[in-house]
């Protein structure tokens, strides 16, 4: 009997030595865990679906070689092939990458609510998180640098041309985080560098006049930046790079003997708990500038707070707060001292710190009757030293409500009103307020087949301190047409407006470089009229164009424009317009593997009355954006062209001022950058390394004259995910 139970026994511990456990973890490739993905032994009962961290486990599999197969919603399938189950498999590292289905893509910005891209009917583009994670970006500015239709002016920002170059004074592209505007209350102006880079889930770029919507501001188009959810488990992520900027081949250009070095680090952590989830996020950015008194120190913090306490309502608070210490490049000495500023410039310094809050309140009623209220504070404060201290305070509080009303599944009605009042106090804009106020309708209607119609409205007034009030009602309509599975065709009219902000009026102080800027209380609104025909073709799953001719008239343009006495003063162009093309292509030459992206835009844009080009637009744009990645490698090569800029301020470069000399010199513009990132993991976390020469030919050019852009530049970036 003794012998026989010691078989059973033998027995038994040999039959579960035959089994094994399979563990792991499933993330995306931007390192966070994917929960509810399916883990399946094809051909067996034996399975799994991964946790809210990515985790998952199977038990009790009998030992041999299997084919197991990963899957999530969204991303594409990853089978393993003949994987041999042992009773010591180490844990898996799984990896998915997001399914590529561009005609998918959900966009917000271009009627306040949720419509797929392929069903809009202006032109737009969309920016993924991935590509801002691997080019190791600095600041916001740089990501645009490479969106087909967008052109930076070293801080200034222009779609399809709609801007030239006035110092940060005043935009004509809205730029907002969750629709939520964030332009100063002093100069209008847009601090790129408080952007949370490394929290965006996606960026919508709105080309062409959108006042219907958003007034004022959005007369050249909107940027609107969506933040990330936060994730259901916590995770931490900790990012590093360091970089250095190259010597310029020319030794009169190399002011400091040694590389000019940049770097940061930044801690970012997201995590749920129960009805509430949060992520909170520090950064520290240095840079010690390729040229003279051009460096910048940093510190960025970032909050965003939900609150889901049931189905009907949610709360979204936004957190964001820049501390800034830069140094105040404007001009050069001469082109043979190109990187070192003009001798009344230099030691030049700029001390700022800024906040910004927004609360977003959800509401729904019901399934067709949805409501939302958005509330904003943003506070500036700058404080220039040079020779003469310069400072600014502004408050600006904003507030919108927005209703969606869908009476049917053809018809959708959005309806809003927003109130803005901002209050300065300064000494070079003196102390201005100024109120305004907006309400708008759009409409948007499917009852026809393959056709979609929109039709908007919106009323504004602006009240700038002791300037009349201004007014103005902005039409647009909209169309588009499915004529084929594979061919859209859309076009669009409608009208804008934007008034002058209070630096372009009040402004009486010196700008560096021997240059004064004078008020102009006689500064009036301007107004646009624009159109857009276009059309998207998908000529196969792999490769898709699209196309549009554009065409605004703008009446009373307010530029910056040099007098005899060498002070500027912004005045108005009666009459100016702008015409175009563009043409942007996504080409998947190996699918999931190799890539092509790729976008021209041919800009015709003149001043009616003088008959001449306007200032710093160039006449052709080329952006191209070739990926390969064969997992776990990642490389890109990037490539930039602008033609050179027909028109500058002349007066600043020729006598009798010649206030920047040699401030003639400007080429068309060729550059190049090169990407080469590796996904892997430590133990069980995902990261992420990459490496990028940015301007890999040294290229020396401007965007603005006398103001070479950066030289050649390498950096090393990680990513790390717990």
């Amino acid at each position: 009997m003794k012998n026989f139970l010691l078989a059973i026994l033998l027995l038994a511990s040999s039959a579960a030595a035959q089994t094994g456990l399979l563990t792991g973890r499933v993330v995306g490739t931007d390192g966070l865990p994917i929960g509810g993905a399916n883990i399946v032994l094809t051909g067996t009962l034996f399975g799994a679906a991964s946790n809210d961290r990515g985790y998952f486990e199977i038990k009790d599999i009998p030992l041999g070689k299997y084919t197991i197969q990963f899957s999530a919603i969204g991303y594409q399938k990853k089978i393993l092939e003949n994987y041999l189950v042992n009773p010591s498999n180490p844990p898996l590292k799984i990896v998915l990458q997001q399914q590529a289905v561009e005609t998918e893509q959900i966009v917000v910005s271009a009627t306040k609510y949720e419509q797929k891209q392929e069903n809009l009917t202006v032109s737009t583009s969309v920016i993924q998180p991935d590509f801002i994670a691997r080019k190791n970006f600095t600041s916001f500015d740089d990501v645009l640098r490479y969106v087909p239709g967008v052109q930076m002016t070293l801080d200034q920002v222009s779609i399809r041309g709609s801007s030239g170059y006035s110092k940060g004074a005043g935009t004509r592209v809205l730029v907002a985080i969750d629709g939520v505007p964030l332009y100063s209350g002093d100069t209008g102006d847009i601090v790129w560098e408080m952007i949370p880079l490394a929290d965006i889930e996606r960026v919508e770029v709105i080309k062409g006049p959108a006042s219907s919507l958003y007034g004022s501001t959005a007369i050249g188009g909107v940027i609107n930046i969506i933040t990330k959810k936060s994730t259901s488990s916590p995770v931490t992520q900790i990012m590093s790079y360091a970089g250095a900027y190259d010597k310029s081949k020319y030794d009169s250009w190399n002011w400091n003997s040694g590389y000019r070095t940049f770097y940061g680090l930044g801690i970012s952590h997201s995590n749920s708990l129960g009805s509430f989830d949060y992520t909170v996020s520090v950064k520290r950015l240095e840079d010690s500038g390729y040229r003279e008194n051009d460096f910048s120190s940093r510190y960025l913090s970032y909050a965003k707070l939900n609150f889901n306490p049931d189905s009907m309502n949610s709360f979204s608070l936004l957190v964001n707060n820049l501390i800034m210490n830069r140094g105040n490049f404007l001009y050069w000495k001469d082109s043979r001292n190109a990187l070192v500023p003009k001798d009344e410039d230099n030691g030049n310094t700029i001390r700022s710190n800024r906040w910004f809050l927004s609360l977003i309140y959800n509401h729904t009623f019901s399934e067709k009757f949805t409501t939302q209220l958005k509330s904003s504070y943003y506070r500036t404060y700058f404080e220039g030293r040079g020779i003469e201290i310069t400072t600014s305070t502004a408050n600006l509080f904003r507030n919108e409500l927005i209703g969606n009303w869908k009476t049917s599944d053809d018809f959708i009605l959005t309806t809003g009103g927003e109130v803005s009042y901002a209050y300065v106090k300064s000494n070079i804009f003196a102390n201005p307020n100024f109120l305004s106020g907006g309400a708008y309708l759009q409409t948007e209607y499917k009852g026809i087949e393959k056709l979609i119609a929109t039709a908007g409205v919106r009323y504004d007034y602006i009240k700038l301190d002791t300037l009349s009030g201004a007014n103005a009602i902005t039409p647009k309509f909209g169309l588009n047409y499915r004529l084929k599975d594979n061919l859209i065709l859309r076009a669009s009219i409608g009208t804008g407006f934007r008034a002058p902000t209070p630096a372009e009026v009040f402004t009486t102080a010196g700008v560096g470089g021997g240059v004064n800027v004078v008020q102009n209380p006689d500064l009036r609104s301007e107004k646009s009229l624009s159109f857009e025909i276009g059309s998207l073709i998908k000529y196969s799953t792999d490769l898709t164009f699209d196309m549009a001719f554009f065409q605004t008239d703008y009446e009373n343009f307010i530029e910056p424009n040099l007098l005899k006495t060498g002070d500027i003063k912004f005045i108005n162009l009666p009459k100016a317009r702008i015409q175009g093309f563009e043409l942007v292509t996504d080409w998947n030459l190996i699918p999931q593997l190799l890539t092509l992206k790729a976008g021209y835009d041919y800009l015709w844009a003149r001043d009616l009355e003088k008959q001449k080009a306007m200032k710093y637009r160039p006449r052709n744009i080329l952006y191209t954006n070739l990926r390969c990645a064969p997992y776990p490698f990642d490389f890109g090569l990037d490539f930039r062209y602008w033609s050179k800029v027909e028109e500058i301020d002349d007066l600043l470069v020729e006598p009798p001022l010649a206030l920047v000399v040699d401030g003639n010199k400007r080429v068309s513009v060729y550059v190049v950058d090169l990407t080469a990132g590796y996904n892997f993991f430590i133990s069980t976390a995902p990261a992420k390394i990459y490496l990028n020469i940015k301007n890999l030919f040294n290229y020396y050019y401007v965007e603005f004259i006398g103001n070479i852009a950066p030289l050649r530049n390498v950096s090393l970036n990680i990513d790390l995910y717990f």
